[in-house]
């Protein structure tokens, strides 16, 4: 089966289109989108709105252009911490119609005896949108909170305490002990938004790692088939690598930017074997 990977588009057309063509020419089977899925570059009192309208409007009618061209092709994808969870009853909506398969707190088959989870959620950034951040472990040390704390709630974009917030929610390591238990780990992939801490997958520009603990943790503990990854969109090209290896665990994170499609392909069977990227060696 061959897999397309990518994450953190943030609804940028050009990017969506330039995956839409290497699934054609790659022949995909399969594209899983890890996070980050919609639209941030417009004003923030509507972004709410604006992710919407993205949803319903451009994503509805780019997936049933890939289910046209490509019609034995399913696609997997998921919210990340830039995306406002209020909207997720708009994305269950393209699952009603057969165009997409949710992944945050997810298992489905992928086939070959394989199955796929995913988990969207991130440790605290310094940024507004908390919707997808949770604590990672207890004690971890934090981003200071350099912009207003926001939830998207009914009533629109709401202001909050983060650290009440945070207080009243489950740690990222709870939360993943919760997630759809695998028939086995070794015959599964794990869709995680954040990196795990401290490899070639979680570097900032200035060199910090600033990955998960707790996602760390769960490979080490749990070592299964692959895991991928986003998120920090410039670590690839700060530490050399897009690919890291926990045990006997392959985790990768592709990175993004803004103009040139960052993805990797592989084949399910033999990923680490088969797997290349769309701009690294």
């Amino acid at each position: 089966m061959k897999i397309i990977y990518s994450a953190d588009l943030h609804g940028l057309e050009l990017l969506y289109i330039q995956l839409l063509d290497l699934a054609r020419d790659e022949k995909a089977e399969t594209i899983i989108i890890g996070g980050d899925i919609l639209p941030k570059h417009g004003p923030f009192q509507t972004s709410i709105e604006d992710q919407r309208d993205f949803i319903k409007g451009f994503l509805r009618s780019y997936l049933s252009e890939i289910h046209s061209k490509l019609e034995s092709v399913q696609i997997y994808g998921m919210m990340g911490n830039d995306d406002w969870l209020i909207n997720t009853p708009h994305l269950e909506e393209l699952e009603k119609e057969g165009l997409f398969r949710p992944l945050h707190n997810r298992k489905w088959r992928l086939g070959d005896g394989m199955e796929i989870v995913g988990y969207g959620n991130v440790p605290p950034t310094s940024f507004s949108i908390k919707d997808g951040e949770r604590i990672d472990i207890v004690g971890a040390p934090m981003e200071p909170q350099t912009h207003t704390a926001c939830i998207s709630t009914r009533a629109g974009i709401t202001q909050l305490n983060p650290n009440f917030y945070f207080r009243r929610n489950l740690t990222m390591e709870e939360e993943l002990t919760q997630l759809p238990v695998p028939e086995s780990f070794q015959k599964t992939i794990y869709v995680m938004h954040a990196p795990p801490f401290q490899t070639n997958l979680d570097h900032l520009y200035d060199g910090r790692h600033i990955g998960s603990r707790s996602i760390r943790q769960f490979i080490e503990k749990n070592q299964p088939y692959l895991t991928l990854h986003g998120h920090i969109h410039e670590s690839p090209r700060v530490s050399g690598k897009y690919w890291e290896r926990i045990g006997n665990t392959l985790c990768i994170n592709p990175g993004q930017s803004t103009h040139n499609l960052h993805a990797v392909v592989f084949d399910l069977k033999e990923a680490g074997a088969s797997l290349k990227h769309t701009l690294f060696e």
